[in-house]
């Protein structure tokens, strides 16, 4: 958000006209520097896109919006071709479209080196994945970062947000990022930005689950399916499932249910899950209510900042502070020596070893969120270690004869090291795991995550918006850069996503409300899983549902009617997968190495032969014209 400009309103962003949905823009197209095709991924475009979203009270039209990530085939330009599959999907929590990255590209990549009828020829198929971002996202002010990318200067970004002089704040790291918490260095002299306060965004008190759900349907809303044809899929990673289980069980305004509008329901790690109880009791109803109540009457905080599972990682000023980080990345490539020290991660041992190692970006980028950045020592953030990918390992051994130099904060073994042990004139690396990488158990590879924070399309329909603020007065809000961390969290919404897992069958009308979900009605459409399960057998909560296939760490687990269709061999695994590797894993190898090894990701293997085998037909799918698509940098 910039300071108060006095600027009119620029543009309205999409103008909806009659049942038909066309959106115009206006403002002049910036062409410079800076691409759409995703790294590693040059026939993969990625275009960073809003629509009209579901209209919520007390929300300016300019932020009432359903925002996504879309990826298609570059070949196809500014006319893409009628999709055989669109698949859309939904982050988990705490999670952007950003962490999909390559797990959407490889499907649109693979789909790409398949058949598929058009009319009565085969042409390679088409596959579209739309991933949502989460509302919050349009709040976010991204001017620095479009500074920095058009500038090639990532330094500017960061006096942007944080104020000149933030490199030289703490004197004895001169030229490098400060150890304190971003929440403590916002508000500097100089800085433009300034987080929004709490009472200036009351109306994310609306922002629920209902709120997606809608949003959602105004994206499907643009998929133009021919008749008889059935290809739009819903994934969900994580707290995504839980969403996806909700969708599908949820009754819109025409009085069908989420998954009549489906041809089929993923889950990776997250979900399936029907409910542990069957309904609400009325305690439980007027708890929820009253929580709802609060926020609306500013009783409580409606967006998530420096608080909650990720304490200082979450919020504006962490979300400001990694998106300079991706910056960094992205400007100085993945062997400059990194200016962000690990300490900020909350890594709980280690610290003084943390503070006197120095990495270039692609072993920053490891450390951050591989589960075990030192194999076996423990030095991860344990929420991390928990959500985090199989990424490889630090590049590091002792300097000779400092090997029982270890931190005496926590007594070995094993030895945890202290800073004695590193050489002071070196720039640490990491060894890569994926395939053909040097570690041999991890699925993932630090460099995809560091594209995946240093990502941004070029191409977007996203226009500056002007509001007047109830605390910061006249704001202009810039959101078109795609951000990696969520800015502004909803509180409604992980209310509501708490109290729609619990349930079965969920009934509330009223007061803002119109809830109506019912996951035991969901049946006659096929189910896909992957995760860290180590059941054997099916593990089916949708008792309607008969076409279902579940992978997790034992093996590969069918009913006959998906077998029938999508036959797969019952030793695939996802032994070597964490929470986030469903999403991420490196495909380096596809068709090289067995699915689930490093370098064949599971799920991309896996995922592409289920959806073709139960798509039919083709859907027609919005031009970039259409949708007022420019290049911004």
């Amino acid at each position: 958000m910039a300071k108060k400009t006095g600027m009119l309103l620029l543009a309205i962003l999409m103008t909806l006209t009659g049942s038909a949905q066309t959106y115009t823009t206006t403002g002049e197209t910036v062409k410079t520097k800076g691409g759409s095709t995703v790294p590693g991924f040059p026939d993969v475009l990625a275009e960073y896109l809003q629509i009209p979203g579901a209209s919520t009270t007390g929300t300016p039209a300019g932020f009432d919006k359903a925002t996504f990530l879309r990826f298609r085939l570059a070949q196809d330009g500014e006319r893409p071709q009628p999709a055989n599959v669109v698949l859309l999907a939904m982050p988990g929590f705490a999670s952007t479209p950003s962490h999909w990255l390559f797990l959407a590209s490889q499907l649109v990549h693979r789909a790409a080196g398949e058949k598929c009828p058009a009319g009565r020829r085969m042409t390679a198929c088409r596959l579209e994945v739309w991933i949502v971002q989460r509302r919050g996202a349009n709040l976010a002010d991204t001017t620095g970062a479009l500074t920095s990318r058009r500038s090639g200067d990532p330094r500017r970004g960061a006096e942007y947000y944080f104020g000149p002089g933030i490199l030289e704040v703490e004197p004895e790291r001169s030229g490098r990022w400060p150890l304190a918490t971003a929440s403590k260095l916002v508000g500097r002299d100089g800085a433009v930005w300034r987080p929004f306060r709490q009472d200036d965004l009351r109306f994310m008190a609306e922002w629920g689950f209902e709120t997606a759900a809608a949003d959602l349907d105004r994206m499907i809303e643009l998929i133009g399916e021919r008749s008889g044809s059935r290809n739009i899929f819903l994934a969900g990673h994580s707290q995504g499932g839980g969403f996806v289980g909700a969708y599908a069980g949820r009754k819109r305004a025409d009085g069908r249910r989420g998954h009549e509008l489906l041809s089929g329901l993923i889950f990776l790690d997250g979900g399936p899950a029907a409910g542990a109880a069957t309904t609400m009791s009325e305690a439980q109803q007027r708890d929820y209510l009253e929580r709802v109540e609060r926020l609306r009457k500013g009783q409580g905080s409606v967006y998530t900042d420096a608080s909650g599972l990720l304490g200082n990682l979450s919020g504006p000023a962490a979300a400001a502070s990694m998106m300079i980080t991706g910056l960094y990345f992205a400007l100085q490539g993945p062997e400059a020596e990194s200016i962000f020290s690990p300490v900020g991660m909350g890594i709980p041992v280690g610290d003084r070893f943390l503070r006197s190692i120095r990495l270039n970006n692609r072993a920053r980028a490891g450390i951050s969120f591989d589960i075990d950045p030192l194999a076996g020592l423990g030095m991860q953030n344990p929420l991390l270690a928990r959500l985090g990918e199989g990424l490889g390992q630090l590049d590091f051994k002792p300097r000779p004869g400092t090997e029982s130099r270890c931190d005496q904060a926590k007594p070995s073994p094993p030895c945890v090291p202290g800073p004695e042990q590193v050489d002071p004139a070196r720039v640490y690396g990491w060894l890569e795991g994926g395939g053909g990488g040097p570690i041999g158990d991890r699925v993932g590879k630090a460099q995809l995550w560091l594209d995946s924070l240093s990502f941004a399309p070029a191409r977007t329909n996203i226009l500056p918006v002007t509001h007047r603020f109830a605390s910061s007065g006249e704001q202009t809000v810039d959101a078109s850069h795609l951000i990696a961390i969520n800015w502004y969290p909803a509180e409604r919404y992980e209310i509501d996503m708490r109290t729609v897992g619990q349930f079965r069958t969920l009934k509330m009308a009223g007061n803002g409300l119109n809830l109506d979900i019912d996951k035991s009605a969901i049946a006659k459409i096929p189910v896909y899983v992957a995760r860290q399960s180590t059941t054997q057998g099916l593990n089916n909560p949708f008792p309607g549902v008969t076409d279902f296939t579940e992978i997790n760490r034992i093996g590969t687990f069918q009913t006959e009617e998906a077998r029938q269709l999508t036959p797969f061999d019952q030793s695939i695994n996802a032994r070597l997968y964490y929470h986030s590797d469903f999403i991420a894993a490196d495909d380096s190898l596809a068709g090289k190495v067995r699915p689930g090894e490093p370098g064949n990701s599971v799920v991309a293997e896996t995922m592409i032969k289920w959806l073709l085998k139960r798509s039919e037909g083709r859907a027609t799918v919005p031009t970039p014209a259409r949708l007022g698509v420019r290049q911004r940098f």
